[in-house]
């Protein structure tokens, strides 16, 4: 159930949906869920290997890659939804770190 109301959510907030980054965002949030805890400062080392181990990628690739879609999402995406979700008006590029964590906050709710 979380999996498809992430990629609903993610398919709302994209500019360009078709982009990997997409599906690694996804992955991210699913595996904070599955943890239930967002791994503050251990993104390098214990997030993105378990993502890249997936798609058999290394933790830079999706670290480059979360980071694409999350500039995807600010330049060309529903800026409004996404501040809905932060639960406040964003003046910057959030991190890829933090929108993992806006989005892992969001559905843990």
């Amino acid at each position: 159930m979380k999996r498809k109301a992430i990629e609903r959510t993610l398919y709302r907030i994209s500019g360009h949906p078709t982009l990997t980054g997409y599906r690694r965002l996804a992955a991210a949030v699913r595996c904070c869920l599955e943890a239930g805890c967002f791994p503050e400062h251990h993104l390098m080392t214990w997030l993105y290997p378990r993502i890249g181990a997936v798609f058999q990628r290394t933790p830079e690739s999706v670290a480059r890659s979360i980071s694409r879609a999350v500039e995807d999402c600010w330049l060309y995406g529903d800026r409004r939804l996404l501040e809905q979700i932060a639960g406040r008006r964003l003046a910057e590029k959030p991190l890829p770190g933090e929108m993992i964590y806006l989005l892992y906050r969001y559905f843990s709710r």
